[in-house]
């Protein structure tokens, strides 16, 4: 569990508190750790790609801030509100969604009934009705069992499922593994749509020309430290992606 060593960050008068804060954020499994003093802050309507190797800390991360790690401690702020003691069920009604790798679905339930489980009704946010609009294939197999779709379908299946709960802040773990091209860039496409709602996106993603084509700003992590944060346009150029990600 997530213990909060801090107090919330003070509100200045006429600011927006970010949509997402984690300070000091620590993650070990058992005797080994994993994640080293980590903070991150996304806005509203911005998206932060966390970039790095396999194995650098991504995905650790990732289930630290959702909670779903007992050996973490740190601090987490959605809307500047503390959530850092609230368990992970708790934390994805209405304030963080978590995209699992992998396009992880309820394999015995039909796609429509995955998608209304986390349903979470919020004046003018994602229903149904638009989440089918924007994911007309999952309209057609809406009855079809989510175990028997193809892995692009599985992944349109598990970014739906996340925004049926209308959340301040979605967080992605490696959404592009295995997929096709084709539907990379419909994803792309659909990320540089949910910034413009004011959604905060945090991306943890192996393919770094998607994620900085559709980022606002890079941090890069090693060995489960953060080494560097930069804006997404001078990551883009720089020689870090050789120096951190080998390419």
């Amino acid at each position: 569990m997530i213990v909060d060593p801090a107090p919330a960050p003070p509100a200045t008068a006429g600011a927006t508190m970010p949509a997402l804060q984690v300070r000091q954020l620590d993650v070990r499994y058992g005797k080994s750790h994993v994640v080293f003093d980590l903070a991150v802050e996304v806005a509203r309507g911005e998206l932060l790609a966390l970039l790095g190797r396999n194995g650098a800390g991504k995905t650790t991360a990732i289930l630290g801030i959702v909670g779903l790690v007992p050996g973490a401690s740190g601090s987490v702020y959605v809307s500047g509100r503390s959530v850092s003691k609230l368990p992970s069920y708790r934390r994805t009604k209405g304030h963080v969604a978590y995209v699992p790798s992998g396009a992880r679905c309820f394999p015995n339930l039909t796609v429509q009934e995955n998608l209304e489980l986390t349903a979470r009704p919020a004046a003018g946010g994602w229903t149904l009705a638009r989440v089918f609009e924007r994911f007309p294939k999952l309209r057609e197999l809406r009855s079809n069992q989510a175990g028997g779709l193809s892995g692009g379908e599985r992944q349109m299946l598990a970014v739906g499922r996340g925004l049926m709960s209308n959340p301040t802040v979605l967080l992605l773990d490696e959404p592009t593994e295995g997929l096709a091209p084709v539907v990379v860039q419909g994803l792309g496409s659909l990320l540089l749509d949910l910034k413009r709602t004011g959604m905060g996106i945090l991306l943890a993603e192996q393919n770094h020309r998607l994620a900085l084509r559709v980022a606002d700003r890079a941090a890069f992590i090693e060995k489960g430290r953060i080494v560097a944060e930069m804006p997404a346009a001078e990551a883009r150029g720089s020689d870090i992606l050789h120096r951190i990600l080998g390419v």
